[in-house]
């Protein structure tokens, strides 16, 4: 049996947190005692656990929940001064909160509850990722964040240029290209455009959009038509004009932020050989590969393709009973919510076919078309993702570009193999 060491439970909280420590035996040491978040609250967490150490003559390890930026600090500190890290998914503390009888909830009692969790189950201890990786998944997920915001920002846009000048979304094919948004930023109304010299509204034009001045007097006299029209059917009140100069230089700060984050993230990426490496598997780009990686870290943490796909979450649920076994079983979705949303872009990319008619990757496409057959788009989709996943340990634990070869082909090689060690 495994040799147990003394252990310290940590509940997470803002500014303070509760800690209880257990001897090697699983009886409390010291009882549960807080502690601020601060250098001097963590210096006194430190101290108990020198106590600790001299007593049973073990170093102990640290157990707590993952709770994201509230955990990250704790977790980096106690990791620096070389104590063994062990964090906990919150599914799995709550179970062993659920299993008393009794209904007790306090930071006291998730405390000791959190170390008594250290002798009931086998965690794999952390360790701090390479800076680049830390970096960059930081990064990556800040570039995730803005860009949803930026989305929520278009939708604001659009839907008060409609109410202001109707017809307006059709005249440009995106309303958030950077001609639309200096018209929309410089001139927020219908009569602000109308009464803006036409040698500067095209000059304007044709400077941002980088295209010709046939193109830019072209699009001037429909924007004149339009603002006329709008004159007429337009809900033209100041409070929509100010909103439609407000979300315009919104989205133009996020670009100008978008592009630096892009920056960051490609000269990272740089230093990251896993990264080229996934790039290597068609349908993943450089956008998604970076993301990816950045949430799976060190491909070491896996012993193999079932765990990294549990980690992403995109294992199927199982629903048996008795001899009961259920059929629409949906993925479990306890993973990383950050690696689902990439890996789902690139499963949609991977079974595309390019506007030559070639597919972007003829296995994965053909996977999925025989998956269709039989299940619902989504759950294809989810097959793909899963594939994927595979794909990418593989790649990752061989540290070799990917080849693109048919299931027969892979046939064929696993049979030679078996061959030659036979």
């Amino acid at each position: 049996m495994e040799t147990k060491c003394p252990v310290i439970g940590i509940d997470v909280a803002k500014e303070f947190s509760y800690y209880c420590i257990l001897g090697p035996d699983g009886k409390v040491y010291r009882d549960s005692f807080r502690a601020e978040n601060d250098l001097k609250g963590l210096t006194t967490v430190l101290s108990e656990a020198k106590k600790a150490e001299k007593e049973f003559g073990l170093k102990p390890v640290v157990i707590l929940e993952s709770t994201g930026h509230y955990s990250n600090p704790l977790v980096h500190f106690f990791a620096k001064k070389e104590l063994t890290i062990l964090l906990v998914n919150p599914l799995q503390s709550h179970s062993i909160k659920n299993s008393q009888i009794r209904k007790l909830k306090n930071d006291k009692v998730d405390a000791k509850e959190l170390a008594e969790l250290y002798f009931l189950k086998e965690f794999r201890p952390f360790r701090l990722s390479d800076a680049a990786l830390e970096n960059l998944k930081v990064l990556t997920r800040a570039f995730a964040s803005i860009s949803e915001q930026r989305v929520t920002l278009i939708s604001q846009l659009t839907a008060s240029v409609e109410q202001v000048m109707p017809r307006y979304t059709g005249l440009f094919s995106d309303i958030a290209s950077k001609t639309s948004l200096t018209l929309l930023k410089d001139y927020s109304s219908p009569d602000q455009m109308l009464k803006a010299p036409k040698e500067e509204v095209v000059h304007l034009i044709r400077k941002v959009s980088r295209k010709s001045e046939e193109y830019a007097t072209e699009k001037y006299t429909q924007l004149m038509n339009l603002c006329h029209e709008s004159q007429e059917i337009g809900v033209l009140l100041d409070s929509n004009y100010q909103l439609i100069n407000l979300y315009a230089k919104m989205i133009k700060s996020i670009d100008v932020e978008i592009e630096e984050l892009n920056r960051s993230i490609t000269d990272l990426s740089k230093q990251i050989l896993a990264v080229d490496l996934i790039k290597s598997i068609p349908g993943i780009g450089d956008k998604t590969a970076p993301a990816l990686i950045a949430e799976i870290g060190e491909i070491e943490r896996f012993d193999n393709a079932k765990q990294l796909i549990a980690y992403c979450g995109i294992d199927p649920s199982v629903r048996q009973s008795g001899k009961f076994t259920g059929t629409k079983n949906k993925l479990t979705k306890r993973g990383s919510k950050h690696t689902r949303r990439s890996l789902y872009m690139t499963a949609t990319v991977a079974v595309r076919k390019g506007k030559n008619g070639k597919c972007v990757n003829p296995v994965m496409h053909d996977f999925y078309q025989e998956k269709i057959k039989t299940k619902h788009k989504k759950q294809a989709l989810g097959a793909v993702m899963n594939k994927l996943v595979r794909v990418i340990f593989s790649v990752l634990k061989n540290k070799q570009p990917f080849v693109l070869i048919t299931p027969e082909e892979q046939v064929k090689m696993y049979q030679a193999n078996m061959k030659i060690a036979a």
